[in-house]
């Protein structure tokens, strides 16, 4: 981990030099992948400012922060820096676990279905000419495959139960059945 704390209108010390590599190492550890970490000091007018940059390899975390001492602004700066990792990483460990922000667990889809003789009005739009809702139950793709030989349509949606994905097994042409399974 590389360290690099630089100074603007401010002289870097040994003793705010110190104090920032141990506030630091505090929050090592909301980071597992830090490649570099620079602070950059700055005095402007009466404002002592602290701007702190985290590069890691799965996200990057910045905070700038200003104080009445310079102290002070580093300790805001790193306090903001760790409630950033925090958020982070649970942002991280959500959508490894895969609860991602809109996914949808529906138990049943809206299928609308066309009649091919009137896909395509005057005006060559297709238009939807009946719907039917479909339940999408938890199977094995042999439970499925089953269902859709005593069944009379040509396709059942149903959630797989190896994977729990969405999938659609359908009746072809030569009397054998396909499988579609998305990839995400």
């Amino acid at each position: 981990m590389n360290i690099e704390i630089s100074g603007r209108k401010y002289e870097v010390t040994d003793k705010v030099r110190k104090i920032i590599e141990q506030k630091l190492e505090k929050i090592r550890k909301y980071f597992h992948d830090i490649i570099e970490i620079r602070c950059v000091l700055k005095v402007e007018k009466y404002r002592n400012i602290c701007e702190v940059q985290i590069h890691g390899k799965e996200h990057d975390v910045a905070s700038k922060q200003e104080g009445e001492t310079m102290e002070e602004a580093i300790q805001m700066a790193i306090d903001h820096l760790k409630l950033q990792a925090q958020k982070n990483r649970m942002k991280i460990s959500d959508r490894r676990k895969g609860k991602k922000a809109g996914v949808s667990t529906a138990t049943e889809w809206q299928v609308q279905v066309l009649e091919p003789g009137k896909l395509r009005q005057a005006d060559h739009r297709p238009r939807i000419v009946k719907t039917a809702k479909l339940p999408v139950r938890p199977l094995s793709i042999e439970q499925a495959a089953l269902l859709l030989d005593d069944s009379k349509n040509d396709f059942i949606v149903f959630r797989d139960i190896d994977t729990t994905k969405v999938s659609v097994i359908y009746r072809r042409k030569d009397k054998n059945f396909g499988l579609i399974a998305p990839e995400f």
